[in-house]
């Protein structure tokens, strides 16, 4: 299973038709292109700085001795693309004042869509998710009080 990020747009609701689906998962086409996958991306610096990276790589194989350390460069620019580059545009979906509304593990976007779109629905008929409830003490006698919780283990009972 595949987690997908959803993040909504700045001022949008969870119901809104422009959220925006990452998948957090090794991006194929990243790794045989990174520097354009960055640019159909919309990640411009991002894509500048490895396509020149890559062009040195590129000069730096014609030297002398320096061809395998090129190689060994140029494939962990490529992993390094391709694992991270969804989180980098997670990143900069934050920046643009994003906010991430769920994680959905589905098989592909279709599901994913269709899961949050269910949990929306589900929302909808109960807007105000219920929280756990907290159940008497280990004694019965006393109940623990939901403005008062405790910290860590051990409740307070109201007392310091």
């Amino acid at each position: 299973m595949t987690p997908f990020l959803v993040y909504l747009p700045p001022g949008a609701r969870r119901d809104s038709a422009d959220a925006i689906f990452v998948a957090d998962r090794f991006a194929w086409p990243a790794f045989v292109f990174p520097a354009f996958w960055l640019f159909f991306k919309r990640q411009w610096a991002a894509g500048i700085a490895v396509f020149i990276l890559q062009s040195a790589m590129t000069a730096a194989g014609g030297l002398a001795g320096a061809g395998l350390a090129a190689i060994l460069i140029e494939l962990a620019l490529r992993l390094l693309v391709a694992l991270e580059g969804p989180t980098y545009l997670a990143y900069r979906l934050e920046k643009r004042g994003f906010t991430l509304a769920a994680v959905v593990p589905a098989p592909d976007l279709k599901t994913a869509e269709a899961i949050y779109g269910a949990t929306l629905q589900d929302l909808a008929t109960d807007p105000a998710l219920p929280l756990p409830r907290l159940g008497p003490g280990w004694n019965n006698s006393q109940t623990i009080d939901p403005a008062n919780p405790g910290f860590g283990l051990f409740d307070t009972y109201g007392s310091r």
